[in-house]
């Protein structure tokens, strides 16, 4: 059980016995929790994939509690998965930063406002955002991603990409074929108090409008 919490597990090899096995650990220090999730709010198999879709983006499991507990608030909303591991990640805030920041600040790569809006008409319409844009403007994602990846590398800064919350995941789906290990972030994943820098911006041109330029980010953007 202890392996399966790790960060750099592979998410296939978390099946349904291994997460029976953790949520039988959880319960005998926290039977409420469980009791009140398993079976009738959720299944074994429905938190397994929430857990793997965290350890998929190298988000650890160990605070199963919290993740728990999240999941009982959130499987009284929807019960569909991506919803619940958005849910669980943004509950997971602090965890998430303390991953990424230095000193209090976090550095990252934000999103053209036309990018968003593009993402956001896929999310709406329930479709894969790389089947929806065209090939020419998805070439041009790419290569603004790749400069502002290679830019932040050069500064011996960890590349993350921060939009907002309900983009955040068709960006991540979007991005993984270039970049399957890049770290995406929303709004919501941002501790209270963190300072955020943006140092580029990627969108659907090559050239980033804030070329060059290092601004703060404020939650609310």
């Amino acid at each position: 059980v202890r392996d399966v919490v790790a960060r750099d597990v592979q998410p296939d090899l978390l099946g349904r016995q291994e997460t029976s096995a953790l949520l039988d650990n959880v319960k005998q220090h926290y039977p409420v929790v469980v009791d009140e999730l398993i079976p009738n709010l959720l299944t074994v198999g429905e938190v397994q994939r929430v857990l793997q879709n965290l350890l998929r983006e190298r988000i650890p499991i160990r605070n199963l509690l919290l993740i728990l507990e999240n999941l009982a608030d959130g499987a009284r909303a929807s019960k569909d998965v991506d919803y619940l591991t958005e849910k669980v990640r943004a509950a997971m805030a602090r965890h998430i930063c303390a991953e990424y920041s230095e000193n209090g600040l976090l550095s990252v790569i934000t999103v053209d406002p036309r990018l968003e809006t593009l993402l956001g008409e896929a999310v709406r319409r329930g479709e894969d955002a790389y089947a929806l844009l065209d090939p020419g403007t998805v070439a041009k994602i790419y290569a603004s991603l790749t400069k502002r990846v290679t830019d932040a590398q050069q500064s011996g800064l960890q590349p993350i990409v921060l939009t907002s919350p309900g983009t955040r995941l068709a960006l991540k789906r979007l991005t993984e074929r270039a970049a399957p290990s890049l770290v995406v972030l929303s709004y919501s994943e941002i501790a209270p108090g963190l300072r955020v820098e943006s140092i580029g911006q990627v969108s659907t041109t090559e050239e980033s409008p804030n070329e060059g330029a290092r601004e703060p980010v404020g939650a609310g953007a």
